[in-house]
């Protein structure tokens, strides 16, 4: 893995069904991990404002098989939980600080991190060209030396908009400020096709 900061674009792991296609089907099982980057909350105990938070944690799965656990951290606003939509609104409209943090349960390639990750932002932003975006993707995935390995994290942090940072255990790999390509990464979880179930993202903070 390179130690340098690429500043053109970034790199976000995830799968889809055409990308996983490739992957071998032994099975493995997953290994939580408590994180040490927030707190879990219950919905009636969202306190204090503006503390980073775990809303949800959830595992991208295909078939039988968990690729990735996948934890999403905010900046709750508010001193209570809020609704589906309103939740989901404030996300996605980057007004807070964010993370989304992927833990790995398999190995995966670099030529599946590109796919999928291209696959994943395509089928939820259809109306949209993508050019800029694929190449800057295509470009960041020849700059790892390694492939991912199981246990791995990644994590995509968002102080604003526009303001992306990723990181590779732990190590800064991308610091751009785009708020079309952090809201494309965005999209693949919380778009109108995600990849992974959005309500177990995003349940610690919306009512019952």
């Amino acid at each position: 893995m390179r130690k340098s900061i690429v500043v053109f674009g970034v790199c976000c792991v995830f799968f889809s069904s055409k990308a996983l296609s490739s992957l071998s089907m032994q099975y493995i099982a997953p290994e939580a991990k408590p994180s040490s980057h927030a707190d879990t909350i219950q919905p009636d105990q969202i306190a204090p404002v503006n503390k980073l938070v775990l809303s949800g944690s959830t595992t991208r799965k295909l078939f039988f098989f968990d690729i990735y656990k996948i934890s999403h951290y905010v900046e709750w606003p508010y001193e209570s939980p809020q609704s589906k939509q309103a939740t989901l609104s404030l996300i996605e409209n980057a007004n807070v600080q964010q993370r989304v943090e992927l833990t790995f349960l398999r190995d995966v390639s670099r030529r599946q991190i590109e796919e999928a990750l291209i696959d994943g932002i395509e089928r939820n932003n259809t109306d949209k060209d993508l050019m800029s975006i694929k190449t800057e993707i295509q470009r960041l995935s020849k700059g790892f030396d390694d492939d991912v390995e199981k246990h791995s994290v990644l994590a995509l942090s968002r102080a604003s908009k526009a303001q992306l940072k990723v990181s590779f255990n732990d190590d800064v790999i991308v610091e751009t400020q785009n708020a079309d390509l952090a809201d494309a990464l965005w999209s693949i979880w919380f778009g109108k096709d995600p990849i992974v179930d959005t309500e177990a993202l995003i349940k610690n903070l919306i009512k019952e």
